[in-house]
């Protein structure tokens, strides 16, 4: 028999199994009957292709070969083709046509399993969809609300002139905040309508790390103070959505470079049992306790509107949703990002991702 994906031929039955020194012989008969399709008789020894027509074409899926110790006579030859067509029949139906059956089982199982995959990638879209409208929504009816009285304040003479100029400084933060956080939550729908979606990939620690120093060479050429960064990393790999984790050490960056203070900020990373830990440290800056624990929450006194009127000081923000996203669609619970004072001054903004575990 032949088989198509060892591509090679395999015998079914072998009566000269204990005659050594006939193996090679009647092996090599059987292969090049195969490969010319044709009869061939050597030293009392007889091969026939076995040979199916499908269609317009025919088909070699084996060699019939026989041992005969008497004189054969031309009725024989007759009857070892009929034999012979008739065994190939048998055999293409029994195992031929039960293998591309089993095929066509895995392809269905397959596409099934496709199916099913991106039915969940879409509930997925949808709900955060979902999520990214209803924001919206709250935004939209909260803030110009907000707004509103405060200029009813301002119409109703009532205010001293510095309570004046703090409620226009107030409205006028509420605007860019308003505008800033519409745009971003519109952005994140715009996403998932032209389905972006999460890509898990197998990542090299040590592509991201040459990827944040890549991007701090080109992000801090127009940066007035002298700052220096310098990466660690550990030879493993990471399970995440490369583009998104790229976008998480570029905030980091901006956030770092958007203080002109001179000095080091660095890369490292350790690992942890299944997850690998990576550690953004800026021994330029001291940030109380209390402080840290705010970063990664909204502050109107952080945000600011910069010339293109995009918003400033949501890159922790954004930091947080990308490893949210990692901890729900990575594979593996248990991502997580913080901050704390560095041991050496300064803090540092700590993020763990799923280590990539080789399978042995």
């Amino acid at each position: 028999m032949y088989n198509e994906a060892a591509h090679r031929l395999e015998y079914a039955s072998n009566p000269l199994e204990g005659a050594a020194e006939n193996k090679s012989v009647w092996k090599d008969l059987m292969q090049r009957c195969f490969e010319e399709q044709r009869y061939l008789s050597e030293n009392g020894m007889q091969a026939l292709p076995l040979i199916v027509k499908a269609g317009n074409s025919s088909q070699c899926i084996g060699v019939l070969c026989l041992v005969r110790s008497e004189a054969q006579q031309e009725s024989d030859h007759l009857l070892l083709e009929l034999i012979a067509r008739y065994v190939a029949i048998v055999i293409f139906n029994a195992v031929v046509k039960l293998a591309t059956k089993y095929r066509d089982i895995e392809t269905a199982q397959d596409e099934a399993r496709r199916a099913s995959w991106e039915d969940s990638v879409l509930h997925v879209q949808n709900m955060v969809l979902d999520n990214c409208l209803s924001t919206i929504k709250h935004e939209t009816i909260y803030y110009p609300n907000r707004i509103k009285q405060l200029i009813g304040k301002l119409r109703s003479g009532e205010l001293s002139e510095t309570e004046e100029r703090e409620t226009v400084t107030a409205i006028s933060e509420l605007i860019e905040y308003y505008k800033g956080v519409f745009s971003i939550l519109s952005q994140c729908a715009s996403r998932q309508l032209e389905e972006v979606t999460f890509r898990r990939t197998v990542i090299p620690v040590s592509e991201l790390s040459e990827a944040a120093e890549k991007y701090f060479r080109k992000a801090g050429r127009g940066v007035a103070a002298s700052v220096v960064f310098s990466t660690e990393t550990v030879d493993e790999s990471v399970v995440g959505d490369v583009n998104q984790l790229r976008f998480l050490l570029e905030n980091l960056i901006d956030e770092a470079l958007s203080v002109p203070v001179s000095g080091k900020i660095s890369l490292t990373c350790a690992v942890e049992d299944d997850f690998v830990r990576f550690l953004f440290t800026d021994t330029r800056r001291e940030k109380t306790r209390e402080e840290l624990n705010q970063l990664f929450y909204p502050n109107l006194a952080r945000m600011t509107a910069g010339e293109r009127g995009e918003l400033h000081g949501t890159e922790y923000l954004l930091c947080k949703q990308i490893i949210r996203d990692h901890d729900e669609f990575a594979g593996r619970r248990g991502c997580r990002i913080n901050a704390e004072p560095a041991e050496k001054g300064g803090f540092v903004v700590y993020f763990t991702l799923p280590r990539y575990l080789k399978r042995i």
